[in-house]
């Protein structure tokens, strides 16, 4: 393979991995995590060209940090709620212990 037919694959790839319709495909399945995740879909892998503007005048943590600090948020509320459904679980499962008759096997 030459250098040439590498850099041709790659970018095969990259435009069938990131095209419109296959980071539509791979959203979220809760509707309040599309946005976020579109908004870090299309800036982060759509917007190569945006990059060295951003740099250029330092405007990466203007557009990335709101980004990065709602999905921070999504995920702690996320981990929230499995961490109390752990705990309802726990407390129904130690009812059922408590509410069920021991036999002596007889």
């Amino acid at each position: 393979m030459t250098p040439a037919q590498l850099a041709a694959g790659y970018a095969w790839c990259y435009e069938r991995l990131f095209s419109h319709a296959s980071i539509w495909r791979r959203r979220p399945d809760d509707w309040r995590a599309v946005a976020p995740y579109l908004a870090m879909s299309y800036l982060y892998k759509r917007s190569n060209w945006l990059w060295p503007l951003l740099i250029r005048h330092r405007l990466v943590s203007t557009m990335w940090r709101p980004l990065v600090e709602l999905t921070r948020k999504r995920h702690l509320r996320f981990r929230t709620r499995l961490e109390r459904q752990h705990q309802l679980d726990a407390a129904a499962d130690e009812r059922r212990i408590a509410l069920s008759v021991l036999s002596a096997g007889v």
